[in-house]
């Protein structure tokens, strides 16, 4: 189980305070709900990388065990995607040069595959913000409503968006929706 969490850091602080950054406290389980001190255990860390244009760092990500149902809990900075290595505001700021035809740092295989999962990904992220009461309805255009949508995620905050949008419909921005483009 992953948990999507506020540092209040970017990628560049959070790699040099590594195992010192503040980790949360949880008081209960978010898997079974249990309370009680002592039923979640740290269990250590594993290190993945975290990607911009600049950089490329191996951080900690801390991990939890529940005693009471036995899932582990990772603890992931709201700045990273689950099971991506390129930053949110990395790969946004991609897809938004793509979307405005300007010319983006990426190599052009993996700007093409993050445009593509954006576009994939339009209704789930039409329907979050459905959720939200902010839009209605939706074109036939689907770069209109690309570009429509990404102004929406940077006027809502990259690291919000994605904290917020965590598990809508079961799902998490940039997964694969199951549908090709």
């Amino acid at each position: 189980m992953i948990i999507s969490h506020d540092f209040g850091i970017g990628l560049v602080e959070y790699g040099e305070r590594g195992k010192m950054n503040e980790f949360p406290l949880l008081d209960k389980c978010p898997n079974c709900n249990c309370h009680g001190h002592g039923n979640l255990h740290r269990n250590g860390y594993y290190w993945r990388y975290g990607v911009t244009d600049d950089v490329a760092l191996l951080i900690p990500i801390c991990r939890l065990r529940c005693l009471h149902c036995e899932v582990n809990i990772s603890i992931l900075p709201d700045f990273l995607i689950p099971y991506f290595q390129h930053t949110i505001h990395t790969v946004l700021g991609w897809v938004n040069q793509v979307l405005q035809k300007k010319k983006a740092k990426g190599g052009r295989q993996i700007l093409r595959f993050y445009y593509r999962r954006f576009l994939k990904g339009i209704n789930w992220i039409h329907s979050f913000f459905i959720d939200l009461g902010t839009v209605s309805g939706m074109s036939k255009d689907i770069i209109k409503e690309a570009k429509k949508y990404m102004k929406m995620i940077l006027d809502f905050g990259e690291s919000p968006f994605l904290r917020r949008s965590w598990g809508h419909l079961t799902k998490y921005f940039m997964a694969n929706q199951f549908y090709h483009i």
